[in-house]
């Protein structure tokens, strides 16, 4: 009697641990097929994403990594995926190869620095031909089929350095300049904007433009260059955003407390050096806004809406008086 009492009881048993490890089964597969369900409808929503490259001009120079945070925070706000390349260091035949594999990676939309117009030109309208849209951004290709350009009027932005030179300094002095890059369009647009206001006074002259390659240590060494060879020169200019600490450092070598300094963008140094009265002042771009507003262009003409041909992002000169505390 007892041995079929338990040949019953374990019968029964064996089929409730049947039920239960089939009910185990079936929820186990349940669970991955929902977790591969949804990994992949996040895959497809990556996928469904407009993907945008933003090519920069030097990857960690802190004026891009400005512009990279506002190209960065219009994804997010608009639902884009934003990737964001450069060289490590300036180089032009990098960018080029880096725009040459975006074009063949058939990405969605480029925003790319043009250093060169004649270089850049030809890429940007293959892309174009391709029906790849690309907006050049912080420096234009006019001669290029570019939807459209965001960034500094780099003209105005030379005359109103100069304005500010012949404010500060009366109109009278010898000038030296140090200049990015010789064959860059921007730095070349403010060369010629800062000639057309200096040109103008018979009191002043530049004797010299050297350039610093976007390099503080190239700045330093081409200022003290030019004030060894032209110890008249009172008054150093600089168009990129490393030229006015490596200018200082010339005129702190040299000991030649005479000299004004004029620099461009807003690095953390020359802010310093601005409030320490080192360096007189400096014209100031919205790289942010630039990065930002690229985005939204971007994103607009991917929808289908127009764009404008230019979209000029501000600009503003800052001197002691704008960094005065309490």
């Amino acid at each position: 009697m007892r041995g079929r009492v338990w040949s019953v009881l374990l019968l029964v048993l064996s089929v409730v641990f049947i039920i239960l490890l089939t009910q185990f089964v079936m929820a186990a597969t349940g669970l991955n097929r929902s977790v591969e369900k949804l990994k992949d409808d996040q895959q497809n929503s990556e996928k469904s994403k407009a993907h945008f490259v933003l090519i920069a001009q030097e990857y960690g120079n802190p004026y891009w990594t400005s512009i990279e945070k506002g190209a960065l925070k219009a994804g997010e706000d608009l639902q884009v995926q934003v990737e964001y390349i450069g060289p490590i260091q300036s180089n032009m035949e990098e960018q080029l190869k880096l725009l040459e594999k975006s074009i063949a990676s058939n990405v969605d939309g480029i925003i790319v620095q043009s250093l060169n117009n004649e270089k850049f030109t030809p890429l940007i309208n293959k892309a174009i031909n391709k029906g790849i849209p690309v907006i050049t951004i912080d420096t234009d290709a006019p001669s290029s089929n570019r939807l459209s350009y965001v960034g500094t009027d780099n003209y105005f932005a030379g005359q109103q350095l100069g304005l500010k030179v012949l404010e500060e300094t009366g109109g009278k002095g010898k000038i030296g300049v140090i200049i990015g890059d010789m064959t860059a369009e921007n730095q070349k647009l403010r060369l010629n904007g800062l000639k057309a206001i200096i040109g103008k006074r018979a009191n002043m002259e530049i004797v010299e433009v050297l350039p610093s390659n976007i390099s503080r240590i190239k700045a330093g060494q081409q200022a003290e260059k030019i004030l060894r060879s032209y110890p008249e020169v009172t008054i150093l200019v600089g168009t990129s955003a490393l030229d006015a600490v490596g200018m200082l450092q010339a005129k702190e070598n040299l000991n030649r407390h005479d000299v004004k300094i004029f620099g461009f963008d807003d690095v953390d140094e020359t802010i310093q050096a601005i409030k320490d009265e080192k360096v007189t002042a400096t014209l100031v771009q919205k790289p942010y806004e630039m990065g930002y507003k690229s985005i939204r262009l971007m994103y607009d003409y991917f929808k289908g809406n127009s764009i404008p041909n230019r979209a000029y992002t501000d600009i503003t000169i800052v001197d002691s008086t704008d960094l005065q505390t309490e």
